[in-house]
């Protein structure tokens, strides 16, 4: 028996020398860029591994995306695929497809952003944006205009959440006036930013709750703005697809006049100094 304890614990150690030494993932970066092509493949297999340490995965995602092969892109669109609270280690996936720079991912992107709405930590869906005006192409347009639709949608809400005070005239929530205008079920409806949905404070067992709980941060305005500069980055691309949804959708002015300035901002750029002096 204390022979067979011996030999189990003889390769429980070697096998993590061998793990060790497996995931170095600065070591097969050095390699893979010394000529030794069979580097990408474990580097691969690392990412995908879901029973790899989180850290070490991150470290191989990066990896790829600086090499930049395109044969990582089917593993990196698993990573974004997968549930996981954390959300770093798809920031980096996210950082790396754009390195990549293949056109076709927008769409996995854009499913991956329908997912993030569930989440208040708005970090996530800033990086698939970010990636968006990387990539480029009719996609990546598509998806970022849904989303300056949607931001739209929210700011909207938002100001339909608010109302000027009978006497005095100023900008007050409607939470903050919730002691003079009483809703039905008590207390002013709260709305989350992310999916509009509304809600009232009441406790679990019926009676009014006299606390109201503040609401996260709402990153709603700077999401919007990253939305808008990644469709510029789209470049013309993203003119004809601009024109088909302002043709084709019910929106907002102020869309409809956002839309317009980023295809001109766009058709400006395109043009040049240099033609606009000439013509």
């Amino acid at each position: 028996m204390m022979r067979k304890a011996v030999a189990v614990l003889a390769l429980a150690a070697a096998a993590a020398v061998a793990l060790g030494g497996c995931t170095n993932v600065t070591q097969m970066r050095q390699a893979y860029e010394a000529g030794d092509e069979t580097q990408l493949t474990r580097l691969l297999e690392i990412a995908g591994r879901v029973d790899y340490p989180y850290a070490t995965r991150k470290q191989a995602v990066m990896a790829l995306g600086d090499i930049g092969r395109p044969e990582a892109t089917p593993v990196l669109l698993t990573i974004l695929q997968g549930y996981d609270r954390r959300t770093s280690l798809k920031e980096e996936t996210l950082i790396a497809l754009g390195k990549i720079g293949d056109p076709d991912t927008a769409g996995p992107i854009g499913h991956l952003l329908d997912r993030s709405l569930s989440q208040p930590n708005g970090e996530l869906r800033m990086a698939a944006l970010t990636v968006l005006g990387q990539l480029g192409g009719d996609k990546s347009a598509e998806v970022l205009i849904n989303a300056l639709q949607y931001y739209d949608m929210l700011t909207v809400r938002a100001e339909q959440g608010r109302m000027r005070g009978v006497f005095s005239g100023d900008d007050r929530a409607i939470r903050a006036m919730r002691d003079s205008v009483r809703t039905p079920y008590g207390g002013a409806p709260r709305m989350s930013s992310l999916t509009g949905e509304t809600g009232g404070p009441t406790s679990l067992f019926g009676p009014e709750m006299d606390f109201v709980p503040e609401m996260v941060d709402d990153d709603t305005p700077k999401e919007r703005a990253m939305a808008h500069e990644a469709l510029v980055r789209v470049g013309a691309d993203a003119i004809p697809v601009i024109h088909r949804f302002l043709s084709s959708r019910d929106m907002t002015l102020s869309l409809k006049e956002e839309l317009t300035g980023i295809a001109d901002q766009i058709a400006d750029q395109s043009t040049g100094p240099a033609e606009a002096e000439g013509s």
